[in-house]
């Protein structure tokens, strides 16, 4: 069943305003030098990626994350193994991160959004990103914080500029899929809340008629070791906080098993080195650990099965995680 807003929506012309990034960004000064476009290119095959997989013809999914590091931690896995199998994996970040932790002292908002981006340029080519497509929009801090009614944030723009900016991406790639969050952002960031609605409308203006919300096990996080994002959204008491974090196990339709991609995983978050040090919890975990916690992505697909789901053909995967063909 479709969102009401999406289901008297037909395909329309939408414009593009966005800026493109590759990794002619981050050479030499982190400062911007102006918008251009870049392709983030497919490094050679090496001892941490996943084989490439015979599987069906190549076809474009488009994820849109709030941050820089959002899509290694939480669709890391599914988007290696989208890569490898020969789909073509276009990543959409809606805000510089500006508001992140400042790992030096003395940097700014500015200067931390560019190094978010460069960290986001390297990540993507470890995991098999084509294309990187920033909207600058200003980070609009966790729930409550004054920069939520910022002017330029993501939370407080118009939804339909936002879709119409993200429906172009989709219009331009030919997606068959496009992949935001839960309705509740998975932890409540008014970021990710904004990436939900926006990635619904972005896929009704555009007439793609499947959306993967991203999500998390909630059930899952009772069994593992503490996830970042119980760490972000830490509050209190863990099992209040948990309870109000991803979905639970009855409503994730997609499954997907990323050990497999899991050294891949592992790299792009680490690439992410402003929020994710070596230090960080997540890092310091043992492989297996480090699999029990992150080797699942999870999501709750709208409309007709897709790329996510592989062979699939049901409303539901059978019980158990199964890995992407």
């Amino acid at each position: 069943m479709y969102p009401a807003s999406r289901a008297a929506d037909g395909p329309v012309a939408v414009p593009s305003s966005r800026t493109d990034t590759g990794p002619e960004r981050c050479t030499g000064s982190t400062r911007r030098a102006g918008k251009t476009t870049g392709v983030v290119p497919r490094p050679s095959p090496g001892a941490h990626d996943p084989e490439p997989d015979a599987g069906p013809p190549a076809s474009c999914v488009v994820f849109v994350h709030a941050h820089p590091d959002d899509e290694a931690i939480f669709t890391g896995g599914t988007m290696a193994q989208l890569a490898a199998a020969g789909h073509r994996v276009v990543l959409v970040v809606a805000t510089g991160g500006e508001l992140g932790a400042a790992t030096e002292v003395g940097r700014d908002a500015a200067d931390l959004a560019d190094r978010r981006r460069c960290e986001t340029a390297a990540a993507a080519a470890l995991l098999g990103i084509a294309r990187v497509v920033t909207l600058d929009y200003r980070d609009s801090g966790m729930a409550g914080d004054p920069a939520n009614d910022h002017p330029g944030s993501f939370s407080s723009a118009a939804v339909d500029l936002a879709a119409k900016q993200v429906a172009a991406v989709l219009a331009e790639e030919g997606a068959v899929a496009a992949v935001g969050y839960d309705e509740l952002g998975i932890y409540g960031h008014p970021d990710h809340v904004q990436v939900h609605r926006v990635a619904h409308r972005a896929a009704a203006l555009a007439g793609v008629g499947t959306v993967y919300d991203a999500t998390v096990d909630r059930e899952h996080l009772h069994f593992v070791e503490t996830h970042l994002v119980e760490e972000a959204a830490l509050t209190g008491d863990l099992g209040l906080v948990r309870s109000r974090i991803g979905v639970p196990t009855v409503e994730i339709t997609t499954t997907v098993d990323v050990r497999r991609s899991l050294a891949v995983k592992r790299g792009a978050m680490a690439a992410h080195a402003s929020q994710i040090p070596e230090s960080t919890s997540a890092l310091l975990l043992p492989e297996h650990h480090f699999a029990d916690v992150y080797g699942w992505e999870w999501y709750v697909r709208w409309g007709p099965p897709g790329p996510l789901d592989g062979a699939e053909t049901g409303p539901r995967r059978p019980a158990g995680p199964v890995s992407l063909p």
